[in-house]
């Protein structure tokens, strides 16, 4: 299920990134500027999330493959 999740996840973070810079960028005056920075900061924070669960997955079949080889070699 981690690897079905990664584009919503991507997709959720750049999109809540990018309103959220949106917004803060009003208060203060540049909403575009805060909309590219927020845009970013998701962008990376997707990224940084699907490594992650790429690296949960990876370690969760090497896993499996380290138990299945002795009950092959039997």
């Amino acid at each position: 299920m981690d690897l079905a999740s990664i584009g919503i996840t991507l997709v959720l973070a750049i999109g809540l990134g990018s309103g959220l810079g949106w917004w803060i960028g009003g208060k203060l005056g540049n909403q575009t500027i805060g909309l590219i920075i927020g845009f970013i900061i998701g962008t990376a924070a997707g990224f940084i999330e699907m490594f992650r669960a790429v690296s949960r997955w990876n370690k969760r079949m090497e896993h499996q493959e380290a138990v299945k080889e002795p009950e092959e070699d039997s």
